[in-house]
């Protein structure tokens, strides 16, 4: 059976189980995986190369001058790769989708009937068929299906059809009555206006014919509407600086599995703020489930408040999901084995850069991955999917997500979680975090990485948060970060919260001696910062790879780091790549079976254990 023909039976049966988990228990993660799924990298070096052209990527897979295309494969070109023996292909379920961004600010885009209407009128079965031919299934919440809280299958109705007749009954009951000289709709002022639909310069195959799809619908419904492509990064700026614009039609992805940011992107306070709430959107009753998301202590209050607030995105549509595709990412199988199936990052993910390794098992060689160029190795900035693919690499953190999102320790090595009924130095309502880290990681400087790194990295976050760092959203809550020992942290919030783990373990931790007020890299600095474009910049990072060259538009270049805490040792035996059949295990689950006070031991090497604190 060809690929294409797998791929299509597993379509047939995606609606039923693909991807759809329960609130999955509580798993023990075996020693050996715990062990090994840090341990690499064991190739010598990844050149990320710069082919901007799509045609040019596949012809450079094909001839082995790149080994791996970071980019998703387009549905065209499956049997092309599926013929050569040398290339294999992952497919799945994308974690985001493709989607058409509304500004809720001006009118009358600002009422809500008539983006519900445009929403009706939209053909998403006609994406679904015509653009990805089957590989990739209708979806309506803006949390993406792959997610425990999507509450996609239990929503009341859905926007797939083109239903005309209800889209065009929602416009003339909100008044918006149509001209008899030009044959559009006026607003229900009287004013005439027109719908601008655009879309990023550069991907007419898809979010062109996307566009062009929204403003025949648009006009199905008598609206004046044309489309317009837009250099990518302008209609970015425009929607992170809430600048003017009617309808962005872009692609968005997540890294993880939570669902906090619907406190954030859609909140009414942050209409105004740059980097939060592109579109704009103000609802007091959406705002009104934003503390119970933000503080619920428990599995049940924080899935009623992400259940409600997606049913309120989806009744106001302030961004229309038009696709919800399969990544399918291609490979060359010739020279290296190893690659990791990760549902967060995919196949050019850090487990598979830290696992691949030479087919006949030796280590050392140079993998190419074919990437779009980064907008800046500044962790603050970069952004992008191509900035971050690259620092996930070069920076450490307290915790990885793992291929299934599940979190591995990376510099922690234990965890314990307190609020005032377990530890009565622990003032009540405040969450206090103790984490023992390890103690042989080093900066790119030789500098030890300590647990005063760790500290100095949240109070920078909480400081900068002032300046409009938009990485420090989730340290309004933090009230103090110390390093009692050399390689313990204590971090502390004035609030129980379900979420605080996530709000500090998965961010990138600074260099101490490079981030501070007093001659470097103070809070005020943080977007001036401009490492690697400015030489004279410093960069001190710790991982897996340090940054080894680097040219404009051309490629960049990392380097195994001998330095690495898990880098394997000359005569260690190459570890099997971990998969997707990694237990999952999830910091809210044992927050959950032990309440908010639980003990949670994270030890490297060693299973997880789960244990309640005495009553």
């Amino acid at each position: 059976m060809s690929y294409i023909d797998r791929q299509l039976v597993a379509i047939a049966m995606v609606t039923a189980f693909l991807f759809m988990t329960c609130s999955p228990v509580i798993d023990v993660v075996a020693t050996d995986v715990l062990s090994n799924i840090n341990v690499g990298p064991y190739v010598n070096k990844i050149v990320f190369k710069v082919i901007n052209d799509y045609n040019l990527q596949i012809q450079a897979l094909q001839t082995g001058t790149i080994d791996i295309i970071h980019n998703s494969l387009k549905p065209d070109d499956i049997q092309i790769v599926d013929a050569d023996p040398d290339i294999s292909l992952l497919s799945t379920l994308r974690n985001g989708y493709g989607c058409i961004t509304i500004n809720c600010r001006d009118y009358p885009l600002n009422i809500s009937a008539f983006r519900r209407a445009f929403a009706y009128a939209f053909d998403k079965s006609r994406v679904t068929t015509d653009i990805f031919y089957g590989l990739s299934q209708d979806h309506d919440s803006l949390v993406p299906y792959v997610s425990d809280w999507c509450i996609e299958d239990d929503m009341p109705y859905h926007y797939y059809l083109a239903e005309i007749s209800k889209g065009a009954q929602i416009l003339d009951a909100a008044n918006f009555t149509i001209d008899p000289v030009t044959g559009y709709r006026n607003a229900p002022d009287g004013s005439p206006f027109e719908v601008v639909l655009e879309f990023p310069t550069g991907v007419e195959d898809i979010m062109g014919v996307i566009a062009q799809i929204g403003v025949n619908s648009l006009r199905t419904l008598d609206v004046n509407a044309r489309v317009s492509s837009t250099a990518f990064y302008e209609l970015m700026s425009r929607l992170d600086n809430h600048g003017d614009y009617d309808m962005i039609c872009h692609a968005y992805n997540f890294h993880d599995d939570n669902v906090e940011w619907l406190a954030y992107y859609y909140w009414s306070e942050y209409a105004d703020d740059p980097y939060l709430n592109p579109t704009n959107f103000k609802n007091s009753t959406y705002d009104s489930w934003r503390n119970q998301l933000l503080y619920g202590e428990t599995y049940e209050e924080i899935y009623e408040a992400a259940a409600e607030m997606q049913m309120i995105l989806q009744y106001n549509v302030p961004r229309l999901v038009v696709y919800e595709n399969y990544m399918l990412q291609a490979y060359r199988n010739d020279t290296f084995t190893g690659h990791v199936e990760d549902i967060n990052r995919y196949i050019a993910g850090t487990w598979t850069l830290k696992k691949i390794h030479k087919i006949d098992g030796t280590r050392g060689g140079t993998v190419s991955i074919a990437l779009g160029e980064p907008d800046s190795f500044n962790v603050f900035l970069g952004t992008d999917v191509y900035s971050s693919t690259i620092l996930d690499n070069l920076w450490p953190r307290l915790y990885l997500k793992g291929p299934n999102f599940e979190a591995i320790p990376y510099l922690a090595e234990e965890l314990l979680v307190e609020t005032h009924s377990e530890n009565q130095d622990v003032q009540e309502g405040h969450t206090r975090f103790t984490v023992d880290i390890v103690t042989n990681a080093t900066w790119t400087d030789g500098t030890p990485v300590t647990a005063l790194d760790i500290a100095i990295t949240f109070l920078y976050l909480s400081e900068s948060r002032e300046c409009g760092n938009p990485a420090s959203a989730r340290m309004g809550d933090l009230v103090t970060a110390y390093a009692p020992t050399t390689y313990r942290a204590v971090i502390e919030f004035n609030t129980e919260s379900y979420w605080h783990i996530c709000n500090f373990a998965y961010e990138y931790i600074l260099p101490h001696h490079i981030f501070n007020d007093k001659g470097g890299i103070d809070a005020s600095k943080w977007a001036s910062w401009n490492p690697v474009f400015d030489p004279s910049e410093p960069y001190v990072t710790a991982g897996p790879f340090t940054l080894t060259d680097f040219e404009v538009g051309e490629f960049t270049e990392i380097s195994a780091n001998p330095s690495f805490w898990f880098f394997p040792s000359e005569n260690s035996t190459i570890t099997p790549s971990p998969t997707t059949s990694i237990p999952q295990f999830n910091f809210f689950l044992a927050i959950i079976a032990g309440g908010v006070g639980a003990t949670v031991t994270l030890l490297i090497g060693s299973p997880i254990i789960i244990k309640r604190t005495p009553d």
